[in-house]
């Protein structure tokens, strides 16, 4: 009986074992995959700034970028997004529809240019929202490099329109 108990401890502590270093691999290449995504990000939203200052959308000061947060903590694991916050010009609120399209065209640009990968049709960087909150521009940026961030696009897509299935 005492062998029977043994035996089943040493399995539990193997399987206690097993999953914590299974779960520590896991988060250390996810953790790679998402820095080097977050670079590529951050390299292709600079470019964009610049091409927007070059064609006078923003001003160089609202290109100076405050501080950059991934959204993938509260969105699951392998959604690669990214959030970017600018200072805000005093007209910045009122220009987000123009300011969304002009950072979408630049980024497609950029991507072109680039031969920037994506597991959709199109651009790999998009715009996924953008708002003014304490006087920054606040800009979410998501790289369609893999299909949970494509879903995650798809989800953000549903809760703007109710009516999309």
């Amino acid at each position: 009986m005492a062998l029977i108990v043994e035996i089943i401890i040493g399995v539990i502590i193997a399987i206690v074992i097993y999953e914590l270093i299974h779960r520590t691999i896991v988060q250390r290449a996810t953790r790679i995959v998402r820095r080097s995504a977050q670079d590529e990000t951050d390299v292709a939203v600079k470019a964009a700034l610049q091409r927007l200052v070059n064609e006078d959308v923003l001003t160089e000061p609202e290109c100076q970028i405050e501080a950059v947060e991934t959204v993938a903590d509260v969105w699951g694991r392998g959604v690669m997004s990214f959030e970017y916050s600018f200072p805000a010009g005093l007209d910045t609120e009122r220009r987000l529809p123009e300011l969304e399209a002009a950072f979408n065209q630049a980024l497609a640009s950029f991507c072109a240019d680039h031969e920037v990968k994506s597991v959709v049709s199109g651009s790999a960087f998009v715009v996924s929202d953008i708002w003014v909150y304490t006087g920054e521009l606040h800009l979410d940026v998501a790289y369609l490099m893999n299909e949970s961030t494509v879903e995650y696009m798809k989800d953000l897509k549903k809760l703007g329109d109710p009516s999309v299935k």
